[in-house]
């Protein structure tokens, strides 16, 4: 069966792959941002469960940083778990982004999981405030049928696909002290190697979940 390609969702996911990594630092994406630092920090959280440890606290900030303090697990796991966790989040959405019928499905996960995310872990004012408050929101979109509430799982979607390429553009340019440093540490593996790994594993999860997005009989 010949499959094409709906090329007015390839613009649009390319605008928006664009203009988030031209605005990355800007703070007109700092909602934005802060959504995806806590996916990122979400993954670190389940990688510590997982593995068998516990989840002292996990903090957001509005620096659009945040970590997790865990007690015990495997502590390689847990590293790769930030960027990884992201960019398979990201893929399930950006694959289920296409099907309208799924978007109020979508945004009731989300609030669940931030709901439980938030009142389980999350330890600072900020970051319960924030948890909260996108909780609400995703309640409110899961439960409305908003015209608009499509693009927002785009959005979501490919911004949190393409974190780990963010956090490669951190390392180069401002020397962060990212995951990929701390796996350095842990493993004697180069930052730089990690941030390419996350990088490469980013790149496949969009392309294999945004033909399936694009593609139609």
């Amino acid at each position: 069966m010949t499959m094409r390609v709906n090329i007015r969702r390839l613009t649009w996911f390319a605008a928006i792959a664009l203009v988030s990594f031209l605005f990355w630092f800007s703070p007109i994406l700092a909602p934005l941002k802060i959504f995806v630092v806590f996916i990122h920090e979400t993954g670190h959280a389940l990688a510590t469960l997982l593995t068998g440890g516990r989840v002292l606290s996990m903090v957001v900030t509005p620096w659009q940083s945040g970590y997790v303090k865990p007690l015990g697990g495997n502590a390689l796991i847990i590293a790769s778990a930030g960027y990884v966790g992201s960019a398979l989040f990201g893929g399930i959405m950006l694959s289920l982004s296409g099907r309208r019928q799924w978007t109020q499905r979508i945004f009731t996960t989300l609030a669940i999981v931030f709901g439980v995310v938030t009142l389980c872990f999350v330890r600072n004012l900020f970051g319960l405030i924030f948890g909260l408050g996108t909780t609400a929101i995703f309640g409110l979109l899961a439960y409305k049928r908003f015209p608009f509430a499509v693009y927002i799982v785009d959005i979501l979607a490919v911004m949190s696909s393409m974190y780990a390429l963010y956090d490669l553009t951190d390392f180069l340019w401002i020397g962060a002290r990212t995951d990929a440093v701390i796996l350095a540490d842990i493993t004697g593996v180069p930052a730089f190697i990690w941030a390419l790994i996350w990088s490469a594993i980013s790149l496949l999860v969009i392309y294999t979940a945004g033909k399936q997005a694009l593609t139609r009989p």
